[in-house]
Order: structure tokens, then sequence, then C-alpha cells
């Protein structure tokens, strides 16, 4: 008669088994993934370089030499000695050193929301387009008495536009949170400056 102990230990096999095998291909494709992103290309101390990494360095248009390759790696190598030297000689504890880092980690933070904010915009439709253009015609004036025609304005436009709906809707988001937040602004210490 088997223990408590043993039956509990062969249900739980019985459990991850099921699991394993009832998962879809994505899990499965997601641990191919991990095995060919486990390829170390480069080590320092316990710092590595995968090849996966060093793969999404490369665009899609990028046509990358095996020299190349060499030179990004060792890119990378020289970062990461630099970046121990400097927490070896204790860089990160300098009152500047740390305002610097906290400022750009802010900044990251602030831009990682942005992104997600912009990410759900709606394309720009062609008769918007074409009344952006209509309606600011002198922006694209080519000389006295031409004007760039609109098919070779368009990225320009959608770019215009894209970046007007961007500023309103983060304008239209700040108003909402803010009052979320205590706020408090003291101009009467701008004499001072």
């Amino acid at each position: 008669m088997a223990s408590i102990k043993q039956k509990a230990n062969l249900t739980l096999i019985a459990a991850l088994c099921t699991l394993l095998f009832s998962c879809d291909t994505e899990f499965l494709e997601s641990w191919e993934f991990w095995k060919k992103s486990s390829l170390v290309v480069a080590e320092v101390g316990n710092s590595r370089l995968y090849l996966q990494e060093l793969k999404e360095t490369k665009t899609a248009k990028d046509t990358v030499s095996r020299e190349e390759w060499v030179r990004r790696i060792e890119s990378w190598v020289d970062f990461e000695v630099m970046y121990r030297e400097a927490l070896k000689r204790g860089l990160q504890k300098d009152p500047t050193t740390q305002k610097l880092i906290k400022d750009a980690e802010k900044k990251i933070l602030v831009d990682r929301l942005k992104i997600t904010m912009y990410d759900a915009f709606d394309t720009e439709s062609d008769k918007e387009m074409q009344e952006f253009y209509e309606n600011n015609k002198e922006m694209f004036r080519i000389d006295s008495a031409s004007f760039l025609p609109f098919t070779k304005a368009l990225p320009r436009i959608k770019s215009i536009i894209l970046a007007e709906k961007q500023v309103k809707k983060e304008k239209k988001w700040l108003a909402e949170v803010k009052n979320n937040y205590s706020i408090e602004v003291y101009p009467q210490y701008l004499d001072s400056l």
C-alpha cells in the first residue's frame, strides 16, 4: 500500500504530464525559441550575450558580414567590461549618477506609457488626409506656382496627423488623470530666477 506522500507525488506527476501534453503548439514553439536563444556567443562574468539577442540587432534590410557580427560582439564585451568596472569603482553610488539613473528610469517609463497609449490609434482615412492636404497646402509648396502632389505628400501628411492625434490624446488623458494626484504649483518662486 502506497503512502499518502507517494500518492501525492504520483498525482502531481500525472497532472504535470497532462498539462504538458495538453499544451498547444504555441507553448512548444516558445520552448523551441528558448532552446535556440540559449546559444551563448559571448560571456563577461555572469553576463551572457545570446545568439537571439545578437540577431535582434539586425534590421530586416541589413546585410551583416561575419566581421560586422564580430565587431558587434566585441562592442558588447567592451560595454559589459566598462559597466562592471564602473560598478567596481562604486560610480552607481555617486549622488549625481543616482539622479541620472532615476531621471533615465522616469523617461523610459513615460516613453513606454506613451507607446501603450498610442498603439490604439485609428488609421487615417483617405478623406481625412485629403482634407488636411487641402487645408494646409502651403506646407507643401515647392515654389511660387506649384505644390508637392498629394501622393508624394502622403507620408508627411500621415506623420503630421499621427503626431496631432498623439498630442490631442495625451492632453485629454492627462486632463482626466491629473485629478487622481495632489498637484501644487508655486509660481511666486519664479521671481528669484
